[in-house]
């Protein structure tokens, strides 16, 4: 079993930056109460979905040929929740990038507060192809990047990176 945790990507910027969206219905089985709490998406689903949007950006800038695998991070803080209902609006920037490592910082809000930020998580570059069929990804990419009409999402960017 695959989670997708990146429904569009908006805009992104080869070797900088990515933005995307998580939409969450009020039916998605991951969601939890705690404690007598209102549901949320559990942390590490808020995370998997910035990890998956900055493996996106590895993927692209590389021109498919790579992707990225996480093998540390320094920091993680969630000073809010996420909803059913809401869209989790997530950007990744690269703080630095090299043949050996790609050093990333991440935030995902609900459009008004910060719920979840992630500081200098180190991923790997790998072969692409030795984890996933690129053409695959290709077609996924197209779909998840298509535009939607005015009404429902505002804003994308067509399928070519920001200059």
């Amino acid at each position: 079993m695959k989670f997708r945790m990146v429904d569009r990507i908006l805009t992104w910027q080869p070797r900088r930056m990515i933005r995307g969206i998580k939409a969450v219905s009020f039916e998605e089985y991951e969601l939890r109460e705690r404690l007598g709490d209102e549901p949320c998406l559990p942390e590490s689903l808020v995370m998997e979905a910035l990890f998956q949007l900055g493996n996106w950006l590895v993927v692209l800038s590389t021109d498919y040929t790579q992707m990225g695998l996480v093998v540390q991070w320094d920091e993680i803080r969630f000073p809010g929740r996420f909803r059913p209902g809401q869209r989790l609006h997530m950007e990744v920037n690269v703080r630095t990038w090299r043949d050996d490592g790609i050093v990333l910082d991440g935030s995902a809000s609900d459009g008004d507060r910060v719920v979840a930020i992630g500081s200098r998580c180190v991923a790997v570059p790998v072969l692409l192809a030795d984890y996933h069929d690129p053409d695959d990804l290709r077609v996924l990419f197209s779909e998840i990047c298509s535009s939607d009409p005015p009404h429902a999402m505002r804003g994308l960017s067509s399928l070519t990176p920001d200059p």
